[in-house]
């Protein structure tokens, strides 16, 4: 068995940067994070479940909803669902996607205005995502996310709670998903 890889993490202006390095062809590792039937295998930490749809290619439409299994503490058993449209589609090299959270439910919502300081009517249920997917060798592929925000702030509440931890382990699923 390989040896784990670490997620990194960093911040950039209205970015979080999260990095990660993966023991697998760079196709395996697009096609993983970009096909439905895949990204349900992994997609969220361990006390969620995932369901994914959608159509990877430019303009396409995606849909994530995580729900919390019987290990999960009570306020994680509902719906947190994303969609969004890819608005650019390289295979195997990136893609950009919108991210769309404005069906979480109002507790979610209300928890992370909570962490947003100096609230001014920031957008902080849409964000993007660029994944770029760089071939180290033929079976190692290093990606990087960058999760780009309203503001700083906006940034800041979804690295509080808990952004780099939840990739983390959804990343070391992935990886174990690869092996």
């Amino acid at each position: 068995m390989a040896e784990k890889n670490e997620t990194m993490a960093s911040l950039a202006p209205r970015e979080v940067i999260i990095a990660r390095m993966f023991n697998a062809p760079r196709e395996m590792v697009f096609d993983a994070f970009t096909q439905p039937e895949q990204l349900a295998k992994w997609f969220g930490p361990r006390i969620f479940t995932a369901i994914a749809e959608g159509e990877p290619r430019k303009g396409g439409s995606y849909r994530l909803t995580m729900v919390g299994t019987d290990q999960a503490p009570p306020e994680y058993k509902r719906p947190f669902p994303m969609k969004g449209e890819y608005i650019e589609f390289i295979r195997p090299e990136k893609f950009v996607r919108t991210a769309d959270l404005s069906e979480h439910d109002d507790d979610w919502k209300n928890l992370l205005k909570s962490n947003i300081s100096h609230y001014s009517g920031q957008d902080f249920l849409h964000s993007r995502l660029e994944v770029t997917f760089t071939e180290i060798s033929k079976d190692k592929t290093k990606i990087e996310m960058r999760n780009i925000f309203d503001s700083d702030e906006v940034r800041d509440a979804y690295f509080k709670t808990g952004m780099k931890e939840g990739w983390a382990e959804s990343l070391d699923k992935l990886e174990e998903l690869l092996q």
